[in-house]
Parts: C-alpha cells; sequence; structure tokens
C-alpha cells in the first residue's frame, strides 16, 4: 500500500475507533521523516519534538503512544512552542510569520487531524498552555516584555483563557476579583501563570504571585472571581480524579525548585525525589505517575514519591497526555 492511503487508512481507524496507532506502525518510519496529518487518540501524548539533528522538523509537535514512548514519534505539521490538547481540541503556541525583530506569537487551535481552526495573537512569549478535560476551554501564559523568572519578582505574565471552538479570549485571569480569608485582595504586582483546569466547568486553579508570596488560587470563569488556597504553590496540575494537585515549590536558599504533591482534602504535602531545580508544569500521566521537561528531556516520576525519576523521552518538552 502506498504511503498516502496508509495515512489516510489510519485516519478512518483512528476516526472510527477500529483500529490503534499501533496497527498504523507500518507507516511511522516514513512519517518521521517528515510532518503531516497524524491520528490522536485517548492514551496517545503530544510533545514538541526538539531532535537538534533534524533541523527543519525542530519544535513540530509530535504524537508518541504514552503506553511505548520510545515508539518512533509522528511527527504533525504544527510548530509550537508549547501544545496541549484534549477532547479532540488543541493549543499550538506558535510564533506568527514572517518573523520579525523582535518575535510575536499566537495561539493556534487544532482538531484531531491537526486543521487549524482558528488563531488568536498574544504577547509575550510562550509560557505555558492548557486544555480543559473536555475541550471546552483553553489557557495560556506568556513572559510579557521578554521577561523571565529571574531576578524574583522581576517579571511580567499574562496568563488568558480561551473559548478554542470560537478562537477567542473569554478572561484575562488579572482582571478577576481575588479574596483572602473572605476579603478581597489587590496589587499593581500581581502575576498569574499556570492555569489547571477543573473539568470543563470554568473551574481552575493557577499561581498568583505578589510581593515574595506564590498563591495557589481556585478560579471560576462564570464569576469572575479567585480565591486563595495556599502560599507557597506555583505551576500546579491537577491529578486526573481531582483530589491532588502537583506543583513546583521554591526551597532553600538560594532557593531552587522542587516538585511537591498536595492532597486538596488533607493538606498534606509529598515532596517528589526530583534532584535538580527545574521550571516545568508537571503533567501527570496517571493518577501513579507524572512527567515534566528537564532540559529537553521527559521525565516520569512516582507520585508517592518513593523512587527515583526515569527518563520518559527524550528531546522533547511541553508532554501533554490525551485523554
Amino acid at each position: 500500500m502506498r504511503r498516502g492511503a496508509v495515512a489516510a487508512a489510519c485516519l478512518v481507524a483512528a476516526a472510527t475507533g477500529a483500529a490503534s496507532l499501533s496497527s498504523c506502525a507500518g507507516d511511522t518510519k516514513d512519517q518521521a521523516k517528515g510532518a503531516g496529518t497524524v491520528p490522536i487518540q485517548r492514551g496517545d501524548m503530544l510533545v514538541v519534538g526538539l531532535d537538534r539533528s533534524a533541523p527543519k522538523t525542530y519544535g513540530n509537535a509530535a504524537v508518541v503512544p504514552a503506553a511505548d514512548p520510545r515508539a518512533t514519534r509522528r511527527l504533525t505539521a504544527l510548530k509550537c512552542k508549547r501544545v496541549a490538547y484534549a477532547a479532540g481540541t488543541g493549543i499550538c503556541l506558535a510564533e506568527r510569520l514572517p518573523a520579525k525583530a523582535v518575535p510575536a506569537f499566537k495561539a493556534q487551535f487544532f482538531d484531531a487531524r491537526q486543521h487549524v481552526t482558528g488563531s488568536v495573537d498574544i504577547a509575550g512569549d510562550p509560557s505555558r498552555a492548557r486544555v480543559s478535560p473536555g475541550g471546552r476551554y483553553a489557557a495560556a501564559t506568556t513572559f510579557v516584555g521578554g521577561d523571565s523568572y529571574a531576578p524574583e519578582g522581576k517579571f511580567s505574565t499574562r496568563t488568558v483563557i480561551f473559548d478554542p471552538k470560537g478562537a477567542r479570549i473569554l478572561a484575562d485571569i488579572e482582571d478577576f476579583d481575588v479574596f483572602r480569608d473572605g476579603r478581597r485582595i489587590h496589587d499593581r504586582d500581581f502575576n498569574y501563570w499556570g492555569v489547571t483546569f477543573d473539568g470543563d466547568s470554568g473551574r481552575f486553579y493557577a499561581t498568583l504571585a505578589t510581593g515574595t508570596h506564590h498563591y495557589l488560587v481556585k478560579g471560576d470563569l462564570a464569576t469572575r472571581r479567585a480565591t486563595v488556597v495556599r502560599d507557597g504553590v506555583e505551576c500546579p496540575s491537577l491529578s486526573p480524579d481531582g483530589s491532588r494537585i502537583a506543583f513546583k515549590a521554591r526551597v532553600g536558599k538560594p532557593w531552587q525548585w522542587r516538585f511537591h504533591i498536595l492532597d486538596l482534602k488533607t493538606g498534606k504535602v509529598t515532596a517528589l525525589p526530583e534532584e535538580r531545580s527545574v521550571d516545568d508544569q508537571i503533567e501527570w500521566l496517571d493518577e501513579q505517575r507524572l512527567v515534566y521537561d528537564r532540559d529537553e528531556v521527559v521525565m516520569q516520576v512516582a507520585a508517592d514519591g518513593k523512587s527515583p525519576p526515569q527518563e520518559f523521552l527524550p528531546s522533547a518538552n511541553s508532554p501533554a497526555l490525551v485523554r
């Protein structure tokens, strides 16, 4: 069968549920040489490929089966700085072309066949991206003005929530009313980042930084309100069952980031055994395992904190599990 026919057969199989990606394995090596339309289905992982030996496809979003991450990557035609996907809806934070002296970026929304369904220009350099489990909402965090996390308190972020179907911004979180211990708080130095959605309800968690604090806040798109949950939480990631939040926290002097897990019911915090300072929004692989980017290598770690992290996928970042 010719490659085009195989690809078409794979797409039909993915759409009908008649076959999995593994049934199309005969095409994976050819697909890895270029970029095209790739079926995405539950149990896959979407990543940004960072293979420096293949400069033409460096930065392309790629699909791998999460159960076999070392299988040949299936490259899409989407070039992204960050990518996320759920329930047939994806977001790709990409550079706007033609490139100018100062790079400009956009949020592209795409479907299961990587057809771009719409886009929104965004301010700043992409940092985080998420899609709600049912695909109703998407979120992006960007660094504004080329700032970075260092030095502490000397950066600016913008975090917005999108309607990906309509390709429009629904809210800038900085416009929300924020409450701590029942009282509204506000300061000109407020910065938000790292949205993680609580289902498709419009509720979410994020980080609010102000002064020396890094608050975990719970927000509600419908009411445009957010409530402080606790301090010392950055880049939260809600577990699939909604009971725990994985996050990074600043520890030590001079501080370094370390990953932890918060039990939302009991308040218990479990430290994960990553020994390096890692700047990423960790992702749940399932209820027992998590993945994150460490220097362009996706690492895996157990949620119980009892075993050291292991390499999951080389030359990649922005891991997003398709649920």
